[in-house]
């Protein structure tokens, strides 16, 4: 017997049931099915949006470690004392009556866009930051050394304070228009004098006659999403200090004298010591000498931990008289090598393939493809 066509699209459900089906309780029921279904939809929009602004906020927000909010709302900006941010006046006195007047409050001095020339070689004019005071400077905002033939310069000092913070911004030596050519002191940031709970987040310091960033006789320092870049002896100089981190930060193309190293962690004398800091999730590239250098020759150094470093055109890790450090504290490093491809002939052209070598687990010893280790030895009579 044949089947009537409708049946057919009836089972497959290609027509509406008849009107007696559509009784009110089922018409109730799709309402109720109709506002769960837009529930559930607004549910999962709101969601959506509330991890897309927890993703937000965590790229702004700063990284563990980093700068802390100011504890105070007083914030001074540089040109209401007299910067201009031309890149032709001398801007240091109005920058430190801007400091002066922060110093000790919790406040913020506020440096906007624009050049500002520092006198960085005179003693008694070099800008110098006071305790409990955040320095801001914006994303395109410069602070220039003006040229000089000083062996000893700093764009910034930070000597003998406490609960300071520098955020943003450039520090930009002379070494290309530097008018002397002995010494190697002239620095971006220098950290001295006793110095402690010093944050320096989100700055680069470029093209110093001597280092980057430099720590003598400090505790607690913090660097975070720092770049060092073109300096012509060190990206950071540790020559005593009591906790230092680094997170985050590049290191990049120093040279010009010895040991033109990203980090260098090296007493000057015997009673200098140089403990608990921590190096990570940091880059070095294309520095001259070591990536890291640690030279305990004149002085301690100990507690160092160096994790989840990346290294590319220079030796990774020199660590030279300093027994105490310790092959388990160096690990989970990277090193980005450049191998040519074998050419399939005189007229093939073959491009060069970055290798990336991942450092042996820390507890398996030393791996010295990352790590050389010596001592130096006095000759014997």
């Amino acid at each position: 017997m044949m089947r009537h066509p409708s049946a057919n699209v009836r089972e497959q459900g290609l027509v509406s049931r008849p009107r007696a089906d559509r009784s009110s309780g089922a018409l109730v029921m799709m309402i109720a099915n109709g506002k769960e279904r837009a529930l559930g939809v607004l549910l999962r929009a709101l969601a959506l949006a509330a991890c897309c602004i927890s993703l937000a906020a965590r790229a702004q927000s700063p990284a563990p470690g980093c700068a802390a909010a100011p504890t105070s709302s007083l914030v001074v900006n540089v040109k209401d004392k007299g910067a201009t941010g031309d890149g032709e006046t001398d801007d240091t006195a109005a920058i430190q009556a801007a400091i002066d007047e922060i110093a000790g409050t919790g406040g913020t001095v506020l440096v906007p866009n624009g050049t500002y020339r520092i006198d960085a070689a005179e003693k008694k004019m070099r800008l110098a930051l006071g305790s409990d005071m955040t320095l801001k400077l914006s994303s395109d905002a410069i602070l220039k050394a003006i040229p000089n033939d000083s062996r000893k310069y700093s764009v910034l000092s930070i000597s003998g304070v406490s609960n300071v913070t520098v955020v943003g911004g450039t520090l930009m030596g002379e070494r290309g228009e530097h008018l002397g050519k002995s010494g190697e002191g002239g620095m971006g940031i220098r950290i001295t004098g006793g110095a402690q709970h010093i944050t320096i987040s989100g700055v680069t310091a470029k093209s110093m006659w001597g280092d980057g960033f430099y720590v003598e006789g400090a505790t607690d320092i913090k660097f975070c999403a720092v770049t060092a870049d073109n300096n012509r002896r060190q990206g950071l100089s540790i020559v005593e200090a009591d906790g230092v981190i680094v997170a985050n930060s590049v290191f990049k193309n120093t040279s010009g004298t010895r040991p033109s190293a990203g980090i260098d962690l090296e007493p000057d004398k015997a009673a200098q010591e140089i403990t608990n800091v921590q190096i990570q999730n940091s880059k070095f590239l294309d520095n001259t000498g070591p990536g890291i250098e640690i030279a305990g020759k004149r002085g301690r150094i100990s507690k160092i931990e160096l994790t989840r470093n990346i290294f590319r055109g220079n030796r990774p890790i020199l660590v030279e008289n300093a027994p105490s450090i310790l092959a388990s504290a160096i690990c989970d490093n990277r090193q980005v090598t450049t191998q040519s491809a074998p050419s399939d002939g005189p007229y093939a052209f073959a491009d060069p393939v970055d290798m990336v070598v991942h450092q042996n687990d820390c507890q398996d010893g030393r791996d010295m493809r990352f790590e050389v280790n010596r001592q130096n030895r006095k000759p014997s009579r």
